[in-house]
């Protein structure tokens, strides 16, 4: 049984490839049935800077790579230092070194590679209508320290070949890699890695897949069939109607792709779109990122620790803030800035008294600690100013003339908010029910960043 990565790329991602289809989906199987036609590991006596017969494909090499490619030189260097960059990034978050040299073949053009070099019609056909492939190739423990060798393959767009760095890495240094919604939305996280602060970079048609269709929840997604296997089908399908050479595989392609698959395709894009969202969200979110990071480890180690059992103690609140973020998700969206904090108690005001809290700006909704009874009437005040932009006007809490900057509010009860609660500097209401108080200064889900200063608040219950 051989492990293969597959890069599904469309214009979402970063190409056109994939007949006429836009989106973005990265597929990894398990397929036997057509391993002896996908080529086989490079020799390694030959990787002097000229590899083949073909007079374009070089090899450059550096600290973990030996990349065999038809790309000028100095895109074939600067593809290696980003090579590079994402196998530190990934070492680096799970906290294991690479393991030993990947191969990676890296094309630029299909027309200046042959079977001459490493690159067979099957392995052909899946660069040009799939986009990348990762074959795992087992060692003898004797030769190599580590389980087996990552052979990988891969178009020149740089999310393809990020993506398949993941994977091959993932391959030679631990053997595994987990459930499809980690494996794939782990990939996907890495080729649209945020900016330091953590904002939401990905392609717009992304986002629009994701507020555009119903939105699932965590169990759909961990708990959904595997996205993977329809792709298992379709290559076993084209490996009958090819009989290995060239040609054949371009005659039998109509016959091997067609309306089923298209649609197959479109149920993986968003696939693919619900798992980088939950993996991102994982990712950057301090509620939950360092029990993420335990699970992932137990999945790259093959144990048996679920997704389930690490969450079983705050599920409900995973799966609100999650739907929240796919409601407001958007370019700029810093998943740390709007997380909710839970740990903050909250008590319920008597008649008369009152508790001050500072809100800053530059966040999401933020827990007053205040618990309000339905029918109770509560008063708001509050001092300071803040500002929406950093070259904005200081605002008070009313915000200026569209109400951006203004101080509002929702009530949660049972995982559940109101309509938001326009506060603004002083005002004051008459509860419809009862729940825990959350604040925030309105303004745009992806322009909180950019906030600056804080207001005092003061809650005071009238009766």
């Amino acid at each position: 049984m051989i492990w293969f990565c597959m890069a599904f790329i469309g214009r979402t991602f970063c190409s056109n490839l994939l007949l006429k289809q836009s989106f973005a989906t990265c597929l990894l199987i398990w397929l036997g049935a057509v391993s002896a036609t996908l080529g086989s590991p490079p020799d390694e006596d030959r990787t002097n800077q000229r590899t083949s017969r073909s007079s374009s494909i070089r090899v450059y090499r550096s600290a973990h790579f030996r990349l065999h490619t038809d790309l000028s030189e100095p895109d074939a260097r600067s593809m290696l230092v980003d090579m590079e960059s994402t196998l530190d990034k990934v070492a680096t978050y799970w906290r294991q070194p690479a393991s030993g040299i990947i191969d990676a073949y890296i094309i630029d053009d299909l027309a200046n590679w042959s079977s001459r070099d490493h690159l067979n019609p099957m392995t052909q056909l899946m660069l040009q209508h799939i986009g990348g492939v990762t074959i795992p190739i087992p060692t003898p423990k004797k030769r190599e320290p580590f389980r087996q060798r990552a052979l990988m393959y891969a178009i020149s767009r740089p999310d393809v070949v990020r993506h398949e760095v993941v994977h091959a890495y993932c391959c030679q240094t631990f053997g595994y890699s987990g459930p499809d919604w980690y494996k794939e939305g782990m990939a996907d996280t890495i080729c649209m890695l945020p900016d330091k602060q953590g904002s939401v970079r990905c392609p717009q048609e992304v986002l629009d897949s994701l507020q555009s269709e119903n939105v699932p929840s965590v169990n759909d997604i961990i708990h959904g069939p595997s996205f993977t296997d329809p792709l298992f089908e379709t290559i076993k399908r084209a490996a009958s109607l090819v009989d290995g050479n060239e040609q054949s595989v371009v005659a039998a392609l109509p016959s091997a792709w067609g309306s089923a698959e298209d649609e197959m395709l479109r149920k993986a894009k968003q696939s693919y779109a619900h798992s980088w969202a939950l993996c991102h969200f994982l990712l950057l979110n301090k509620n939950y990122n360092k029990r993420f990071r335990q699970l992932g480890h137990s999945f790259l180690q093959n144990e048996k620790l679920t997704f389930d059992q690490v969450f079983s103690d705050d599920r409900d609140q995973l799966e609100f803030e999650f739907q929240l973020f796919l409601q407001n998700i958007a370019q700029g969206y810093q998943v740390g800035l709007c997380r909710w904090q839970w740990d903050k108690p909250f008590i319920v005001l008597e008649p008369g008294n009152h508790i001050a809290i500072l809100i800053q700006a530059a966040a999401g909704y933020q827990p007053t600690g205040c618990t309000v009874e339905q029918g109770g009437t509560y008063s708001f005040h509050t001092e300071g100013t803040w500002q929406i932009s950093p070259q904005g006007k200081q605002l008070n809490a009313d915000g200026n003339h569209n109400g951006d900057g203004q101080l509002a509010g929702v009530i949660l009860s049972d995982y559940r908010v109101t309509e938001n609660l326009l506060l603004g500097q002083s005002s004051h209401f008459i509860s419809k029910g009862p729940g825990q108080l959350h604040v925030r200064c309105q303004d745009r889900w992806s322009e909180i960043a950019d906030n600056a200063g804080f207001v005092r608040l003061t809650i005071k219950r009238e009766k």
